[in-house]
């Protein structure tokens, strides 16, 4: 009999520069778009810490201040109503440089905070993704697993990976965290966020690349992966449903390329797969169209869907995969889909929770004579995406989209 082997099934972190996310744009750090003029012929310093700095233009005749990062980028002095009645404008930007840093993931990963110190934070800024993770991460910590799956949506925009590698460092130093990208780790949105410089699809391609090489993974030109767990009589292949190049720039739909198909084909020729009581296969965007939750619609499938899901699912069957998961939607679900033999694992966000109005949760995921899965929440209050925008494009009219109902 197998020794028991367990994972957790993780996803959509959404971690950022400073924790905000494109689900909560009220909250969006704003920043300008060049880095700030800091010239000391123009500008005084007023207060300066940690790389941060509040400047002040001389000669203006009204407080002229402006914050500006670590990064070169400046950012607004606060109102009195918004720093909760801070007179001087000098401590109003000190203010808001210590509130940011203290949150910012590399801030985070470098000196990761206590328990205690992350729920102080948490309770300041509830929603901040960065927190949610670490606060996260400690519960799957608790829960005892060998390994940790993630399936995609690891960044908001592309940025924030040295603080995922850092709360995952427990397994990734055993070789044993795996992942898969996501649409916002991939691709370009179009409205803006507040990562500074700018984000594009060739820097995104390569912040993922490093992280997947940082992790061990050994990514095949097509952009899948494989991996034996003879420990669990297992193996696993990533797939990579965001390799194919971006079809509009309104439109996160995913796609499994003909090299990714082949790729999965030729694994389940081996020895190891076809002698694997256990055969898995992650990927980040949903196989089956989802179904409506207990007295909620079904997610918006426009702008987001697997294009070739169809032949993707028969492939799987094909080759005799035996469980599959997915993230994206921010749907925890265990399903076995009609006409075919494969389960399916949906793991909600870990940090932004699920649409049904749940709480955030993972999957955990036990490897014996046979696979048997307990979703496990995260004990923080609830958050009910049906209010979200869910991903900005969807926030979009059909008219600003044109044909973007055409998937």
């Amino acid at each position: 009999m197998l020794k028991p082997f367990t994972f957790a099934h993780v996803s959509d972190f959404h971690v950022s520069t400073f924790g905000d996310t494109f689900h909560d744009r009220a909250r969006i750090v704003k920043r300008s778009v060049r880095q700030a003029d800091t010239a000391p012929i123009r500008w005084d310093t007023k207060w300066e810490e940690a790389g941060w700095k509040v400047l002040h233009l001389k000669g203006a005749r009204a407080a002229k201040l402006q914050i500006v990062d670590p990064d070169g980028y400046s950012h607004d002095v606060p109102s009195v109503r918004a720093s909760g009645g801070i007179i001087d404008p000098v401590e109003r930007g000190a203010a808001k440089a210590c509130r940011l840093e203290a949150r910012r993931s590399k801030t985070l990963a470098q000196d990761p905070p206590g328990e205690n110190a992350v729920e102080l934070l948490l309770a300041a800024t509830p929603k901040n993704s960065n927190l949610r993770l670490l606060r996260a991460v400690r519960i799957v910590k608790e829960s005892n697993v060998d390994a940790v799956l993630i399936t995609g949506d690891l960044t908001d925009d592309g940025d924030g990976y040295e603080l995922v590698l850092s709360a995952f460092d427990e397994w990734r130093r055993k070789g044993m965290l795996f992942a898969v990208s996501g649409n916002h780790d991939r691709y370009i949105f179009p409205i803006s966020g507040s990562g500074r410089p700018k984000a594009t699809i060739e820097s995104k391609k390569i912040a993922w690349e490093k992280f997947a090489s940082d992790i061990g993974l050994t990514l095949d030109p097509c952009g899948a992966w494989f991996r034996e767990l003879p420990e669990a009589g297992a193996v696993m292949v990533g797939l990579d449903s965001c390799s194919r190049p971006q079809r509009r720039f309104f439109r996160h739909n995913g796609s499994i390329s003909e090299d990714e198909i082949e790729y999965l084909r030729a694994k389940a020729k081996t020895d190891a797969w076809k002698n694997a009581r256990h055969r898995l296969v992650a990927l980040h965007h949903h196989v089956v169209p989802l179904p409506h939750g207990v007295g909620k619609r079904a997610p918006s499938e426009i702008g987001m869907r697997l294009d070739n899901a169809k032949e993707v699912a028969r492939v799987l069957d094909e080759v005799g995969a035996t469980l599959v998961m997915h993230g994206h939607r921010h749907i925890s679900e265990e399903r076995q889909p009609a006409g075919l033999n494969f389960r399916l694992l949906a793991s909600s966000s870990l940090t932004l929770g699920c649409r049904s109005g749940d709480a955030p949760s993972f999957w955990r995921i036990e490897l014996g004579e046979h696979a048997y899965a307990e979703r496990v929440r995260i004990p923080i209050e609830s958050v009910d995406e049906e209010e979200d925008p869910g991903v900005p494009h969807e926030a979009i009219s059909a008219s600003d989209l044109g044909d973007a109902g055409e998937d």
